[in-house]
């Protein structure tokens, strides 16, 4: 009898229980975002494409929570552009980032980075109208009052222990982000985080797979076609020999002898340099300083450039054997440019740590122009790439009144945790 007491006592302190309507209104919003979290969780496992399945991640979020937009961002620095990889509810908006950029110029405070660098979700019951009243947002006024919203969460997404981006989710007016809406837009976020973990470790597949390849055909190459060519030069040196020897009086077939040698031991010397290219043996032996100076002798013996390599004695690089070819493909390409472009005499490469930044520099005496073109050519994005995928900086330019630039810079501490050395 107290017990029962004790409950009534307890409802009449907590108000009227909800009637079975209440209930079952509520019951159905659960259920519709199980099955939305379902269908998130089936994109993520069944798509190989990341925009696709975070398109499909945002549009279930958008149809099922009271959610009158939602936008799902990968942040790789805060201090950079960031990437949408999901968005509905806004309609095209595909200058959206450039806007944002623009505000973040002018100061405005973006929430949504808070929720990323805490780790922790951010809730704004009031959001839009203090953008709206707020100048800094003047370049996203536009797109931001499109959908009719108040209230604005930002969910962080994180997988292995890092913060990989945001869910960003604008609540319809009177649609209350309580517990429930929030577990629902974490599980959405966690399903996020899945799939671009699964695009960057897919991603770092092929590139072991295109790295497995190149090998193999070096391999192919040199246990192939080196070794034959290396026995028709052998035997063409060897005619000539016979030939030299004998008084035949046909200078056709001792001239056709010598071509042949010549012609074998030039592509030879070509070969040998492509399954250089395709794997850089001295990378493994000798290290990035090893194989950079390899390089530079076989490029100054074949074509009387000047290569000086400047590193201290005690510079030991790590960071693995990725990261190094990435480096060595990137240095080799610059040296590739000063010989084809630049018409210089001489070149140097410096390699040093400078303020916790692995550095290379490629510094010509040849024309301000000769190897820039018009900034996109191939070999120069291609260095770009490869710098930008350890964290790093690229510039390619004049260097003062005569010469050309390039410069590479990664921060140490994006590799093995620290150090280089």
């Amino acid at each position: 009898m107290d017990q029962r007491r004790d409950q009534r006592a307890s409802t009449s302190a907590r108000g009227a229980p909800p009637d079975a309507s209440e209930v079952l209104a509520e019951l159905r919003r659960q259920q519709r975002r199980l099955t939305a979290i379902a269908r998130a969780a089936s994109s993520v496992a069944g798509s190989y494409s990341l925009p696709v399945t975070l398109e499909a991640v945002a549009q279930e979020i958008v149809r099922t929570a009271g959610i009158a937009a939602v936008q799902i961002m990968a942040v790789d620095d805060p201090a950079a552009d960031l990437r949408i990889l999901g968005m509905a509810g806004f309609g095209e908006a595909p200058d959206f980032v450039a806007r944002l950029s623009a505000c973040r110029k002018r100061g405005a405070h973006v929430r949504f980075l808070d929720a990323f660098l805490s780790g922790e979700p951010v809730v704004d019951p009031h959001r839009k109208p203090l953008i709206m009243a707020d100048p800094a947002w003047e370049p996203l006024k536009e797109i931001m009052d499109r959908p009719d919203w108040d209230a604005f969460v930002s969910m962080p997404m994180a997988v292995r222990g890092r913060t990989v981006g945001v869910v960003n989710a604008y609540y319809r007016p009177g649609e209350d982000p309580g517990p429930g809406s929030l577990a629902f837009l974490e599980a959405m976020a966690d399903q996020a985080a899945v799939a671009i973990d699964m695009a960057e470790l897919l991603a770092q597949t092929r590139t072991r797979a295109q790295s497995d390849e190149r090998h193999r055909l070096a391999r192919d190459l040199h246990d192939s076609v080196v070794q034959q060519l290396f026995s028709m030069r052998m035997q063409a040196e060897a005619l000539t020999r016979r030939l030299d020897g004998l008084d035949t009086g046909d200078e056709g077939v001792r001239r056709t002898a010598g071509e042949l040698a010549a012609l074998s031991a030039g592509a030879l010397a070509d070969l040998r340099q492509l399954v250089f290219e395709l794997r850089p043996l001295e990378l493994a032996e000798h290290g990035l300083l090893g194989a950079i100076r390899a390089h530079a002798a076989s490029l100054r013996a074949r074509t009387g450039l000047e290569i000086e390599v400047r590193a201290t004695d005690d510079l030991r690089i790590g960071g693995g054997l990725a990261f190094q070819e990435d480096l060595y493909r990137i240095t080799s390409e610059a040296l590739h440019n000063v010989v084809k472009h630049a018409n210089a005499t001489s070149v140097e490469v410096r390699i040093a740590e400078q303020e916790f930044e692995l550095v290379i520099q490629v510094l010509d005496d040849g024309a301000m122009d000769g190897n820039a073109g018009d900034g996109e050519r191939l070999g120069l994005l291609s260095m770009r790439e490869r710098t930008e995928r350890w964290g790093g900086r690229f510039e390619a330019g004049p260097a003062g009144s005569r010469g050309w630039a390039v410069r590479v810079a990664v921060p140490l501490d994006r590799l093995d945790g620290g150090r280089l050395r």
